[in-house]
C-alpha cells in the first residue's frame, strides 16, 4: 500500500460515467428476526454542516460528519470496533488467504439485506440480500476514472486498479475494467480479491468506506444523485428516512440481524449555519451531540464548556529534516532539536483544546498501534546529545539553521519563533543561529515529498509538514508516511533496519506480532536512541459537545450510533 501513496496523493481524480457488470443474484433468503433493545428506542439529536452526498467513495477522510452517517448506513466486509480498537468481521463471515498472501477469498453472510425507507408505509423495506457482485460493482466503479468518484490510494493495493485509473479514456470500457481489476464474485456469497503485494493490514482497508458494496440498480442510472432520500438503498443498522436543506433523519433498520448495544432508534440531524451553530444548540439542550469544526472550539469553551469533550484527532504536525544538509545530517543533532521542544507548552500557548503534544508518530486508537510513546521534552538529554554531536552549549555551529513554515497561517510564524526560543533556552543557542522563513503551503508539500523546484524552493534544514492517514492502522501512519522508499514524507534518509521492520509488519498475519514490529520501528525512529527523521510536534484533536444524558460515545473512529445510549428521563425536550 505504501508503495503507492506517494504517487496517488498527488493524482487528479477525473469524473464521468461508465457501466460495469454485476454478479448474479440469489433468491432472497428468509430474513432473521430483528433483535432490538428491550427498552423503548430513543431519538438522538445531532448537529452537523450541510452535506452534499452519502456516497461512501465520495466522502472525504477530512469530513468526519458525513463519515459518521456513512458508517451507520453502509457496512463492508469488516468493521472497526472502537471499543477494542481492532477489526471485526461484518459482511464477511470468514476468509482465507493464499500462501503468497496475494489472494483473499471471503465468504459472505446471507442475512444482511439492502433496505430502503418507504414513505407511503412509513416502514423500512428489505429489497434483497447484499451479494458478492455488489462488491465487484463498487470496486470496479471506484477504480474507474470516468465515474464521479475520487480515486483513493486505499484501493490501489488491488491488482489492476491503478492500471484502470491511469488508462487512456478511450480504452476504458466494461470489459477492460472487468479484465484488469482483481476482484471476482465466484458465487453470490463468495468474493475473491487479488492484491499487488502481501498486505496484512488489508482487513483494516476493507473496513473503510471505499471498500463497501453498492447496489448497482440504485447507483448506475443516477450516479451523482443516487443517495437522495427517495432513491438511496443502504445496508447498515440504520436507514435514511428523509433529507432536505434543513437536515436529515435516520431510523433503525428492523431487518438488521445483529444485536444492538444501545437504545438509539432514530437520529435527527439539523444542519448548522451562521444563525444555528452547534455550541448554541447544545447550550440550550436542543441537541445531544455535535462534532466541532476547529474554528468552533474556542467558542464552545466559552458557551458550553461543561459539554466539551476531546480526543486524538486525525492530523499530525511535524518538523521534517533535510538529510542532505549539514548539521541536521546526524541523528544526535536531530534528536537534540526534538528533545529540546516543550510540546505541552506549545499546544497550551497556541492551540489550547485543539491539539495534543506528540512524542511519537502513530496516535492511539489505530489497529496495531505501538504502545511505546517515544521521547518528548528532555532538556538534559537534548544538551547531552548536542554535545555528543560536537556542539556543546550550541557552540561551533558553522551556519544558520533555516526552518520553513506555512505562510498562509500567521500562527505558524509565531510557533516557529517559539521553537527557536525553546532551542535557545534548552540548548544554549543564540536565536540568531536560526531563521524562520514563511513559504506557501503547496511548496512545503512538494518539499516534504522531495518533489520541489529548486528555482522556487530553497532546500532548508527543516520544514513543516503534516500527515493524515487514510485508514485506521499503524501501517497508514509510520509506514505510509516515513518508509525510506515508499513514504510520503521524504527527508532523504537511507533505508535501514527500520524499513525492514515495517516491511515485515506489512506482511505479518499475527496481530500481536505486527504491533510489536511497529513498536520496534517507532523506537528506532523516536525512542531514546532514535534517528528522528522528523520531530513529532502535536496531534490535532477531535472535539465534540455531548450532553450528560448520552453515554457510550466512542472516542475513536466514526460514530457508532448502535453503541450509544440515551437516558430519556434526563434528555431535554
Amino acid at each position: 500500500m505504501q508503495r503507492l501513496h506517494h504517487l496517488l496523493r498527488t493524482s487528479i481524480a477525473l469524473a464521468g460515467l461508465a457501466a460495469v457488470l454485476l454478479g448474479a443474484l440469489p433468491g432472497i433468503p428468509a430474513l432473521a428476526s430483528p433483535r432490538l433493545q428491550d427498552e423503548p428506542p430513543a431519538t438522538l439529536r445531532i448537529a452537523m454542516p450541510p452535506l452534499t452526498t452519502l456516497d461512501p467513495v465520495q466522502v472525504s477522510r477530512f469530513d468526519p460528519f458525513t463519515r459518521d452517517l456513512v458508517e451507520n448506513l453502509f457496512v463492508g466486509l469488516t468493521r472497526y470496533d472502537p471499543l477494542t480498537q481492532q477489526i471485526e468481521p461484518m459482511l464477511a463471515e470468514s476468509w482465507t488467504v493464499s500462501e503468497d498472501g496475494l489472494t483473499w477469498t471471503f465468504t459472505l453472510r446471507q442475512d444482511i439485506p439492502w433496505v430502503r425507507y418507504d414513505p407511503d408505509s412509513g416502514e423500512v423495506v428489505a429489497v434483497r440480500p447484499v451479494v458478492a457482485g455488489d462488491f465487484v460493482y463498487a470496486i470496479q466503479r471506484a477504480c474507474d476514472p470516468l465515474r464521479p468518484s475520487p480515486i483513493t490510494a486505499n484501493l490501489m493495493t488491488i491488482q489492476g486498479c491503478q492500471t484502470v485509473a491511469n488508462a487512456f479514456p478511450e480504452v476504458i470500457d466494461d470489459l477492460f475494467i472487468a479484465r484488469e481489476v482483481g476482484i471476482t464474485a465466484t458465487s453470490p456469497t463468495t468474493l475473491e480479491i487479488r492484491l499487488l503485494f502481501p498486505s496484512a493490514y488489508f482487513l483494516t482497508l476493507t473496513s473503510t468506506p471505499e471498500f463497501r458494496p453498492l447496489p448497482r440498480e440504485a447507483v448506475a442510472s443516477r450516479e451523482a444523485t443516487w443517495t437522495g432520500a427517495d432513491t438511496i438503498i443502504t445496508s447498515g443498522p440504520y436507514a435514511l428516512q428523509g433529507w432536505d436543506s434543513n437536515g436529515l433523519a435516520l431510523v433503525r433498520n428492523p431487518h438488521w440481524p445483529d444485536a444492538v448495544a444501545g437504545n438509539v432508534g432514530a437520529i435527527e440531524a439539523v444542519f448548522t449555519g451562521e444563525s444555528t451553530t452547534a455550541p448554541a444548540l447544545a447550550a440550550r439542550g436542543a441537541i445531544d451531540l455535535a462534532r466541532l469544526l476547529p474554528e468552533e472550539i474556542a467558542g464552545a469553551r466559552q458557551s458550553a464548556a461543561g459539554l466539551l469533550h476531546s480526543g486524538p484527532g486525525s492530523s499530525l504536525a511535524v518538523i521534517g529534516f533535510s538529510y542532505d544538509r549539514a548539521l541536521v545530517d546526524t541523528p544526535e543533532v536531530r534528536r537534540a532539536l526534538s528533545m529540546a521542544i516543550d510540546r505541552q507548552a506549545l499546544t497550551d500557548q497556541f492551540l489550547p483544546g485543539q491539539a495534543l503534544p506528540a512524542a511519537s508518530f502513530t496516535p492511539p486508537g489505530m489497529v496495531a498501534t505501538p504502545q511505546n510513546t517515544g521521547v518528548g521534552f528532555d532538556p538534559a538529554q537534548a544538551q547531552a546529545s548536542f554535545e555528543a554531536a560536537g556542539f556543546p552549549g550550541c557552540n561551533n555551529l558553522p551556519e544558520t539553521l533555516l526552518v520553513l513554515v506555512p505562510s498562509e497561517d500567521p500562527t505558524w510564524s509565531a510557533i516557529g519563533q517559539f521553537i527557536v526560543e525553546q532551542w535557545s533556552a534548552n540548548l544554549g543557542c543564540h536565536p540568531a543561529l536560526f531563521e524562520v522563513r514563511p513559504l506557501a503551503r503547496v511548496l512545503l508539500i512538494e518539499l516534504s515529498h522531495a518533489a520541489y523546484d529548486t528555482e522556487k524552493v530553497t532546500r532548508s534544514h527543516m520544514w513543516y509538514a503534516t500527515w493524515s492517514a487514510d485508514y485506521p492502522d499503524a501501517n497508514a501512519w509510520i509506514a505510509d508516511a516515513l518508509h525510506c522508499r515508499y513514504g510520503y514524507i521524504r527527508p532523504g534518509r537511507a533505508c535501514d533496519e527500520t524499513d525492514a521492520l515495517l516491511d515485515q509488519a506489512a506482511a505479518e498475519s499475527d496481530p500481536a506480532r505486527r504491533a510489536e514490529l511497529y513498536a520496534q520501528a517507532e523506537d528506532r525512529l523516536f525512542g531514546p536512541n532514535g534517528s528522528f527523521p522528523v520531530i513529532p510536534l502535536y496531534l490535532t484533536t477531535s472535539a465534540w459537545l455531548q450532553q450528560p444524558w448520552l453515554s457510550g460515545v466512542n472516542e475513536y473512529g466514526p460514530a457508532r450510533f448502535d453503541l450509544w445510549t440515551i437516558d430519556t428521563s434526563q434528555q431535554a425536550g
